[in-house]
């Protein structure tokens, strides 16, 4: 404390505060409250500095607050305003702050630079600036801890700051060590608390496995820093074995059975299906089993649907198992040529009976059909929408000859007889002459061979 000397009159000290600090004058009495602390000294040293503070409860009615730390700490010479053998000169440092030996608050009245109210600096080296050992400096990044680099020297020892990196708010002691490589909780080791999961991705579609009540040990989820190979950073595959099954996937038909998008559902396809498999299949409706559907008779999904259907298009007669794409006129079967009857042989021979080709016995025609033995009279067999007639002439080489079957189609298209026609009448024969084949028959045109 700065001694500052003024005459006041003895008159008025007796009004102002007194020896003890507490004036009688009051405003009521026409006194005026204090402004400054100079108005309420008592002139007295070994009593402590009195203070202008009117808002204290223990202030005279002036303002005036008695002083509470007496300047010595044993004798005190109020004559000489000093301390006996301490206080000499009550600010030697010319801090504006006396000594505490000759009642002030500067803890080094030898170091200029060292005084209460002083801002504290920042050191390594532990000068204390304010006579406050605990406060080191400030604060840079504000997260309540000041640097290591900032210390004090005290009777115990040096005391320093903790915080590890005071540019930093996200390290000091105690904080949350991230995955970030760096000292985030000031304990001297780097990443050591693991704060990222990682989920075991055995397919390597970059989806892993929850944890779960169904997920083994060596399958469980793990924390780490860095994603170690195996391991993903997104849970929810459905199926860790299939590289095509992960959430987001492309849901597909084939293979049958998978859930390819993990939503839970399998092969959806049609109304209310969410995600829809993508390569949706086509059947046709196959009611003659051949193989082959109608082509205005359609379903689509992933599975066939109930009852007979094809994946392959284009059956021209779906109650014919002979007549498709596919269908072969060499495969249609042949009338005999006889009937055998005990000892009774009746020739056969085919007939247009109606609308269908009817094996019949020659001498009755159609008034006598051979039992199993009609077909219909329809001949698109491989449906390319080219109609052609099951009997056929056959050249016989060696006897001139003409056979008759239905083994092969009627074109119409030049012939080996060499008439230029393309076209041949008859029965069950027909006579070649020389170059020519005679029509002997009312069948219709017949193709010779």
């Amino acid at each position: 404390m700065r001694r500052v000397y003024r005459w006041i009159p003895f008159v008025l000290l007796l009004a102002a505060c007194g020896d003890d600090g507490n004036p009688t004058a009051s405003p009521e009495d026409g006194g005026v409250s204090c402004a400054s602390n100079l108005e309420c000294d008592d002139g007295l040293f070994c009593n402590g500095a009195e203070t202008c503070d009117p808002a204290d409860p223990a202030a005279s009615p002036l303002g005036c607050v008695a002083g509470e730390a007496p300047p010595c700490a044993g004798a005190c010479d109020e004559t000489a305003d000093t301390c006996p053998g301490g206080c000499t000169d009550p600010d030697m440092d010319r801090d504006g702050v006396d000594s505490v030996a000759c009642g002030g608050d500067d803890c080094d009245d030898a170091d200029p630079n060292r005084f209460p109210g002083n801002a504290e600096v920042c050191d390594e080296a532990g000068h204390d600036e304010d006579c406050d050992p605990t406060t080191l400096g400030f604060d840079l990044d504000g997260d309540g801890f000041v640097s290591t680099r900032c210390c004090n020297v005290t009777d115990a020892g040096m005391v320093c700051g903790e915080d590890c990196d005071d540019l930093s708010r996200g390290a000091y002691p105690g904080a949350t060590d991230a995955c970030n490589g760096a000292d985030d909780d000031c304990d001297g080791a780097v990443d050591e608390e693991a704060t990222l999961t990682f989920y075991r991705d055995a397919d390597g579609d970059g989806f892993g496995l929850a944890d779960g009540p169904d997920v083994g040990e060596s399958d469980r989820p793990i924390q780490a820093c860095e994603r170690p190979d195996g391991y993903a950073v997104i849970p929810g595959d459905c199926d860790d074995s299939s590289e095509i099954t992960h959430p987001g996937g492309t849901e597909r038909c084939a293979p049958l059975g998978l859930d390819e998008d993990c939503d839970g559902a399998v092969d959806e396809f049609g109304e209310g299906a969410t995600s829809p498999a993508v390569d949706l299949i086509t059947y046709y409706r196959d009611r003659d089993r051949d193989g082959w559907g109608k082509v205005d008779d359609v379903r689509v999904s992933c599975a066939p649907p109930a009852g007979s259907w094809s994946i392959f298009p284009g059956d021209c007669r779906d109650d014919l198992a002979q007549v498709n794409p596919d269908g072969d006129y060499a495969r249609l079967p042949a009338c005999p040529d006889y009937l055998e009857t005990g000892d009774t042989v009746v020739p056969v021979r085919a007939e247009r009976c109606g609308g269908t080709w009817v094996c019949v016995e020659s001498d009755a025609g159609c008034a006598r059909p051979v039992p199993g033995a009609s077909f219909e009279a329809w001949w698109d067999m491989n449906c390319d929408g080219e109609v052609r007639s099951p009997p056929s002439g056959c050249i016989d080489e060696s006897d001139g000859t003409c056979g008759f079957s239905f083994g092969g189609p009627m074109l119409q298209s030049e012939n080996a007889c060499g008439t230029g026609s393309g076209t041949y009448a008859g029965t069950t024969a027909c006579t070649r002459i020389g170059e020519e084949c005679v029509e002997n028959g009312t069948l219709g045109a017949l193709a010779c061979r």
